[in-house]
């Protein structure tokens, strides 16, 4: 029985982080051909527009009020237990609280219209488009909203897969839309629509899929329980102030930039940030997967299989992480410059800078997934409260001496003097695991960083087809760290316990030697 179960459990990891890994991969392919695309149809100048708008889009998600997580953690609990009266009112309360505050959300954007030029610098004739371009954010995210807490129940029930599913759709269904959007010559406006219309459709699948798999969870106006909001909301707070810091940390600098520089001035900030961002949903996608399984083992009070789950969680992120990060480093000028040409790189200084944020984050992010799963973030959640505040104030002050590098500086600077060492140490003290020892597991991931960080500084000196030694230099180097890592990071029995896995996946038995 515990056989099954663990091969179930290991085949909905492999599920969700595979499905989760290729929607990445799609929006990465499909922001590639987009941002070149905007770019040179639409300007420079709209283009900065878009990318700022896209911001708000982010930071429309604080109204979730941190239900992104709180939502799966409760369905969860609920769907291991059966109660189905308990889901019904789990998801009738937060939908409809949600549809309220959605339209609400509408009527306040139409309303802050005549104040949108406040916020962007941008010439007289895009003032009219930005206020188009906002409300369109606005309604779109009205759609996201309460629809996410139907994303919320598959992902409870560990039926992800499928919001990946929809979101690899929606990557391809607005790259479409805006080819042909700005073929016929609509504009930003016309691209906005685009993506709302993505957006639709997606919203609509994903209502069909929720019945199909969860046909006795239905939503009703009846079963909606202003106790049951008012209890879970408590405690989703810590989750809100989580989301809140991230916007703070990462997604105020193209405001910050636009606010003070001008919109001109994000684009190619933009596309660095953007390049070293894009992989890094590859790099926490086991976390999110395995989120529900660690609210599981909390449960259980199975506190040795957490702490081995947030060693490797971090060994196995980290690993990719500096994959990308040496890929990135080595081959990210040429990238630029193949992929929006020359005059929107924003320099090395800024794109080092972002690179390096790859493997700090993932160190981050790998205890706070651990935390999170257990609820017992409150204390790193304020602390990254103070973060993402030490971060805007210190671009806003570095912008006005050296640039849009001082807006990335900040982020950095603020990232390691905080949260950096301080999730891994809490998250360990709170499971009563050494330091040491976890950093002596998880650090075994650095290993190949030296051997294939000098075989990346080769290959870039190469003197080939920038494509050929984008490509394969960035195969050599993740087959050298994968090579490096399988041989000197892992140890014997995690050798065999990886084929053993593999074999149980495809269905074969495993002999012992």
């Amino acid at each position: 029985m515990g056989t099954e179960r663990f091969r179930t459990q290991f085949q909905i990891l492999v599920q969700g982080v595979s499905s989760h890994n290729f929607a990445i991969i799609t929006g990465i392919l499909c922001s590639i051909f987009l941002t070149p695309l905007l770019i040179s149809y639409l300007g420079t100048e709209a283009y900065g527009l878009y990318a700022a708008a896209g911001s708000i889009m982010a930071y429309l998600f604080v109204l979730n009020l941190g239900t992104g997580f709180a939502v799966p953690k409760y369905v969860a609990e609920r769907w291991a237990r059966r109660d189905i009266d308990g889901l019904r009112r789990l998801v009738s309360s937060f939908f409809f609280a949600f549809l309220a505050l959605a339209l609400i959300l509408i009527l306040l954007g139409g309303l802050c219209l005549p104040y949108v030029h406040h916020l962007f610098k941008t010439s007289p004739g895009l003032v009219r488009v930005a206020e188009v371009v906002v409300f369109l954010t606005v309604t779109n995210f009205a759609i996201v909203l309460p629809c996410g807490v139907l994303g919320g129940l598959l992902y409870g029930i560990q039926k992800v897969h499928i919001n990946y599913w929809l979101d690899t759709l929606f990557h391809i269904l607005n790259l479409l839309a805006a080819y042909v959007v700005v073929r016929l010559g609509y504009g930003l406006v016309g691209v906005t629509l685009g993506t709302l219309g993505a957006r639709a459709v997606v919203t609509l699948l994903l209502i069909h899929f929720v019945r199909q798999r969860c046909p006795a969870v239905s939503v009703r106006l009846r079963w909606v329980d202003g106790k049951l909001l008012k209890d879970l909301l408590t405690p989703a707070f810590h989750y809100l102030a989580i989301n809140v810091s991230t916007l703070l940390i990462f997604s105020t600098d193209n405001l910050v930039i636009s606010s003070l520089a001008g919109v001109s001035a994000v684009t190619a900030f933009s596309v660095a940030s953007k390049l070293c961002r894009l992989p890094q949903g590859l790099i926490f996608s086991l976390g999110r997967v395995l989120f529900p399984h660690i609210s599981e083992l909390d449960a259980l009070n199975n506190v040795a299989r957490l702490r081995m789950v947030h060693t490797q969680l971090t060994k196995y992120s980290l690993l990719m992480a500096l994959a990308i990060f040496t890929i990135t480093a080595a081959f990210g000028k040429k990238v630029i410059e193949l992929w929006v040409g020359p005059e929107n790189f924003a320099g090395l200084p800024v794109l080092l800078t972002f690179c390096v944020l790859i493997p700090v984050n993932t160190v981050v992010q790998s205890s706070l997934v651990v935390l999170m799963g257990m609820a017992r973030h409150s204390r790193l959640s304020w602390l990254l409260m103070v973060e993402g505040l030490v971060n805007v104030a210190l671009s806003v002050v570095l912008l006005r001496f050296i640039g849009v590098l001082g807006v990335a500086l900040g982020t950095l600077i603020s990232r390691l003097g905080i949260s950096f060492w301080f999730a891994p140490w809490y998250a360990c003290r709170v499971l009563g695991q050494s330091f040491k020892e976890y950093w002596a597991g998880a650090g075994a991931a650095l290993l190949p960083l030296v051997p294939c960080a000098g075989l990346a500084m080769l290959v870039a000196q190469v003197h080939l087809s920038p494509v050929l030694v984008v490509l394969g230099g960035s195969l050599s180097i993740g087959a050298a760290y994968l090579l490096f890592f399988y041989r000197f990071s892992l140890k014997r029995d995690e050798r065999e316990l990886i084929w053993n896995r593999v074999a149980s996946l495809l269905g074969r038995s495993t002999l012992a030697a």
